[in-house]
C-alpha cells in the first residue's frame, strides 16, 4: 500500500512543481520615452499618450533583450492631475526576439512627489510597478507633456 501512495505523490509533486514555477514568468524592465497630449496639469484633465513606437528597450532575465513602445489614455474614470494622480490604460507592446509581444494593462498612479511619479499597472501579459519622470512641464508652471517610464515587473511566459 506504501508503494502507490509514495508514487502517486511523487507524480502530484512533479505535476504541482512547473505549473507552480510557470505562474512566476520572467522578471523583466522596460524605459521608453512618452508624450502626452494635452498633458497633465494642476487642474484634473483627460487624454492620450504614446511612445512614437517601440523605440524605447526591454531586458528580461536570462538575456532575454528588445524593443519597447506604448500607447494609451489617462483619465479614462475621471480627471487626473499632478497633486492627486490618476489611472488609465495602455497597449504596451514589446519585441524581444522574434517574438512581438502586446500587452494590455490599466494602471494607477500617485501624485508628483520629488520629481517622480510612481504607479503600478497590471496587464495580461505583463505586470508591474512604473515610475515616470517629466522631461518638459513640471506642473507648476505648464503641464506634463513628456517624460522617460521605466517598467519593473513579471512577463508571463
Amino acid at each position: 500500500m506504501r508503494g502507490p501512495l509514495l508514487a502517486l505523490a511523487m507524480i502530484m509533486a512533479g505535476v504541482l512543481v512547473p505549473a507552480a514555477q510557470a505562474q512566476q514568468g520572467t522578471h523583466c524592465t522596460a524605459t521608453f520615452d512618452i508624450t502626452l497630449s494635452p498633458g497633465i496639469g494642476s487642474e484634473p484633465s483627460s487624454g492620450v499618450f504614446h511612445s512614437d513606437g517601440e523605440t524605447g528597450t526591454i531586458s528580461c532575465d536570462g538575456g532575454g533583450e528588445g524593443t519597447a513602445g506604448v500607447d494609451g489614455r489617462y483619465g479614462t474614470k475621471d480627471g487626473d492631475s499632478c497633486s492627486a494622480g490618476g489611472e488609465g490604460v495602455a497597449v504596451q507592446s514589446f519585441t524581444l526576439g522574434q517574438d512581438n509581444i502586446k500587452n494590455s494593462a490599466t494602471f494607477e498612479f500617485g501624485g508628483l512627489k520629488g520629481g517622480l511619479v510612481n504607479g503600478t499597472f497590471d496587464g495580461d501579459r505583463f505586470t508591474g510597478t512604473f515610475t515616470f519622470t517629466p522631461t518638459k512641464g513640471d506642473c507648476a508652471t505648464g503641464p506634463i507633456t513628456a517624460g522617460t517610464v521605466k517598467l519593473d515587473g513579471e512577463m508571463a511566459g
